[in-house]
């Protein structure tokens, strides 16, 4: 089931909100914040390049085959950025996605149908960085977490992935079995990418610059 045109508008404009308020005082933003304004950026340019294909081709499944592995490799950047880790596990588990996706689309779900086995692995993949970031950031002496930026974005993460993978979890079966519930998850789902985006933009926004960090600031 599809969402409606004013849901779909209005989840551009929480997206494009979001962007706007990532772009004050962006050159006081520190690297993993321009970061999330280029994943900001990717999201809002794929959900219209999905809509618009959905209304050419009648499929617009092909777009989020090519988007999930950039959008897991640009979260792998940003969890790499607020650890500090020279190993950028993060980058390395996104390659490998990248690989994995290829493989995906090419042998297991063709690029017209729903690539819920990438984005299962997408999804467990970004909860492991988030709780290992979280436990991090909460075992930091110097980090009061109600004013570091990256804790709430981390928080926010966590509430996105949660919802999403069981739903990815979940949304074969609905589909397949035409559940009754399946418009519910629809609009859940919808509910928890507005949440989202909308929480990252003031995030960002309150936030604004490299202040606000540290427990002796």
């Amino acid at each position: 089931m599809m969402i409606s045109d004013s849901m779909f508008f209005g989840y551009l404009g929480v997206i494009l909100l979001a962007i706007l308020g990532s772009l004050y005082n962006l050159k006081d933003k520190d690297t993993a914040s321009k970061i999330i304004l280029v994943l900001l950026c990717l999201t809002l340019t794929s959900e219209i390049a999905s809509h618009l294909a959905a209304i050419r081709y009648h499929n617009n499944m092909f777009i989020y085959h090519l988007f999930a592995p950039i959008q897991l490799i640009v979260i792998g950047i940003y969890f790499d950025s607020i650890n500090n880790r020279k190993g950028k596990v993060g980058t390395i588990v996104g390659i490998i996605g990248i690989v994995l996706a290829i493989i995906n689309s090419l042998f297991f779900q063709s690029f017209d149908v729903f690539n819920s086995n990438f984005l299962l692995f997408e999804g467990l993949v970004i909860m492991t960085l988030s709780l290992f970031s979280f436990q991090r950031i909460l075992s930091n002496d110097n980090i009061d977490i109600f004013r570091y930026k990256h804790f709430w974005i981390v928080v926010i993460l966590i509430f996105f992935w949660s919802f999403t993978y069981t739903s990815l979890a979940l949304y074969s079966v609905l589909r397949v079995k035409k559940l009754f519930v399946m418009p519910f998850v629809t609009y859940l789902l919808w509910s928890v990418n507005v949440i989202t985006y909308a929480a990252i933009g003031f995030v960002l926004l309150y936030f604004s610059g490299n202040r606000k960090q540290l427990i002796h600031e």
